[in-house]
């Protein structure tokens, strides 16, 4: 398959792996500072912005927080705006209790006039799968990958 779409999206999951971890290592972080502060325990000298805020302060900050980081794991795997435009694309992840990140699987197609092109990315901790599939037809395919390439060329120029 094309180097350019593999590099894509390779770096795709990479980056959405990486913002999974952060984000779950942030809410275990801010989580345990809960329990803590619900517990009554002055934490006043470890993090010395409570004595300006109070507990109660700090307990409003902690839950924003954990919102916050829960909701960047959740948008994660969030695709580019303009691909999501230009095709139809689904993620779903489940978290088993024994495992640190939650499991991944995105499916993103890309349909033109030369054929579909099938993405299919599954993650489990931090490895991932990468399968690509733009058919049996060799003329088709490839021009099908041209196009898609030519949208990811149009969106690295616009972001850069």
């Amino acid at each position: 398959m094309s180097d350019q779409l593999t590099q894509y999206f390779e770096q795709y999951a990479e980056n959405a792996i990486s913002k999974m971890e952060k984000s779950v290592l942030a809410v275990k972080f801010y989580e345990r500072l809960k329990w803590r502060l619900a517990r009554g325990e002055d934490l006043s000298e470890e993090l010395p912005i409570i004595k300006s805020v109070g507990q109660t302060g700090a307990l409003e900050v902690v839950n924003a927080a954990i919102a916050e980081y829960t909701s960047d794991m959740k948008n994660a795997w969030a695709i580019h705006p303009r691909l999501n435009e230009l095709g139809k694309f689904k993620v779903s992840m489940v978290h088993h209790d024994r495992e640190h990140i939650p499991r991944a699987t995105v499916n993103y197609q890309y349909a033109s006039e030369a054929g579909v092109i099938k993405i299919e990315i599954t993650s489990a901790a931090e490895n991932y799968k990468l399968t690509i599939n733009a058919g049996k037809n060799p003329m088709a395919a490839k021009t099908a990958v041209t196009e898609l390439e030519k949208q990811l060329t149009f969106i690295s120029l616009l972001d850069s």
